[in-house]
């Protein structure tokens, strides 16, 4: 973790650049061809740092699986937003539209923020709220990174500005903190296998392996961003379970065992790879490569990093609303009962039932808002782990990388078909519900 840390601040360094001799200047009502606009303050400088950051912490922190990452980035995204969207021309607040959110902090009608000031503080209030077991070192990080954007800021504009500015970001990142503490997932890194659940019992039912418990058994209870995204929402049930060889059930068990046996080296490729790190920070590093080759503007990324960051976190919720709704055996239980009882999987048999596929839920989510923001027909690089010596993935298209996630899960061994696409259409569900949020452009 420390090689990790080190290499964050070299690249926090490395965005320290403060032109000498610059004029603080009214940039955002006088600027022109002599006075241009500073990129910092209208690109997808600071957001794009800022989640590079967040994506470390989160590789890097106790507790933070697929559920509790994900809920950062949701929570992290709207601070974003709500911090920028005063000042966007042709964008409003979505504060009315999500699920129980009281009424934020207000800017001053009378004077400006500067929006890349207000996104800092706000990001910065947000990451170390989100983060609240990071050790000392981490925070030093997260304090670093807010300190360099401070000075390029300061560097340009007069005092009384940033410091409004900056205190209208911190207002709205903790006005929404206060509200993520009443979802039932507040400090979820301090209680992955959480007391009070009791396994069920029975044919075809979910047994932890030894040492295993049930990680997150009530997650499927908290609260989602909007509010449709749980409230009369279908999830269709999976196949009854059967020993009968004829059986839907049987066929997709014996699949998964099939695949196992002589697997096609490329199949061993990518479920390795899927299986890396947790999904989110994949779904995250993906939109902000994209965000980084289109050259985004801070107007941009706010809209994308909250929609993304939302719907992978409502995917995470409903998915575990599923998993515990019918506890579904892994393929390890079934396999070592019917076919071959010393059979391993590829990939380790992660702590909770089956069906739903989380990997599949929140990457159909992730998949349908980056096409609904960019389309579909997108051509990107997925680089979220070539620190681990993983050749990097590309795509033309963001359904054929929710496709392949979805193939990964059966090839590495811990779901049978049925819980990866039909997790892959309950994350579609999810994702456009996210894209039907007005965000008023």
């Amino acid at each position: 973790m420390k090689t990790r840390i080190a290499s964050v601040l070299l690249i926090i360094l490395a965005v320290l650049f403060i032109p000498a001799g610059c004029r603080k200047i009214d940039w955002i009502n006088h600027s022109d061809d002599h006075n241009p606009i500073p990129p910092v303050f209208v690109s997808g400088e600071v957001p794009l740092a800022w989640l590079n950051l967040a994506i470390t912490l989160a590789r890097t922190t106790p507790g933070f699986t697929g559920p509790v990452t994900s809920r950062s980035f949701g929570y992290i995204g709207l601070a974003l937003y709500e911090s920028v969207v005063p000042e966007l021309k042709d964008y409003k607040s979505i504060q009315k539209q999500l699920n129980g959110l009281p009424t934020l902090p207000k800017p001053d009608k009378y004077k400006y923020n500067i929006y890349a000031v207000s996104a800092n503080a706000a990001l910065a209030t947000m990451v170390h709220n989100m983060y609240g077991n990071a050790s000392a070192a981490q925070n030093f990080t997260i304090d670093s990174l807010q300190n360099v954007f401070d000075l390029k800021f300061k560097s340009y504009i007069s005092t009384a500005d940033f410091d409004r500015s900056a205190k209208f970001g911190k207002d709205i990142a903790n006005a929404i903190y206060d509200w993520s503490k009443t979802d039932g997932g507040d400090k979820g890194y301090l209680n992955v296998f959480p007391p009070g659940y009791t396994i069920p019992t029975g044919p075809g039912l979910w047994t932890p392996l030894p040492g295993q418990g049930a990680q997150h058994a009530f997650w499927g209870t908290n609260r989602t961003f909007v509010a449709g995204n749980t409230a009369n929402f279908s999830i269709k049930e999976p196949p009854a379970y059967s020993i009968d060889p004829n059986s839907d059930y049987y066929k997709e068990e014996l699949e998964v065992y099939n695949e196992s046996i002589n697997q096609d080296p490329e199949h061993r490729t990518i479920a390795l790879y899927w299986a890396a790190i947790p999904p989110p920070t994949v779904s995250i590093s993906i939109l902000s490569a994209v965000l980084k080759d289109q050259k985004a503007s801070l107007a941009k990324a706010a809209e994308s990093y909250c929609r993304l960051g939302m719907a992978i976190s409502d995917a995470f919720i409903v998915c575990y609303k599923a998993k515990y709704k019918y506890s579904q055996e892994r393929p390890i239980s079934y396999i070592r009962a019917n076919f071959n009882s010393t059979w391993s999987p590829l990939i380790g048999t992660p702590p909770f039932p089956d069906y739903l596929s989380a990997h599949s839920v929140q990457t159909g989510a992730a998949a349908t808002v980056l096409a609904g923001i960019f389309g579909n027909n997108t051509t990107f690089t997925d680089y979220s782990i070539n620190d681990l010596g993983f050749t990097p993935r590309t795509f033309t298209k963001f359904s054929d990388y929710a496709y392949e996630v979805g193939l990964s899960r059966i090839y590495g061994g811990i779901h049978i078909r049925s819980s990866d696409f039909i997790g892959l259409d309950q994350g579609t569900l999810i994702g456009e519900n996210i894209m039907d949020l007005h965000f008023g452009h």
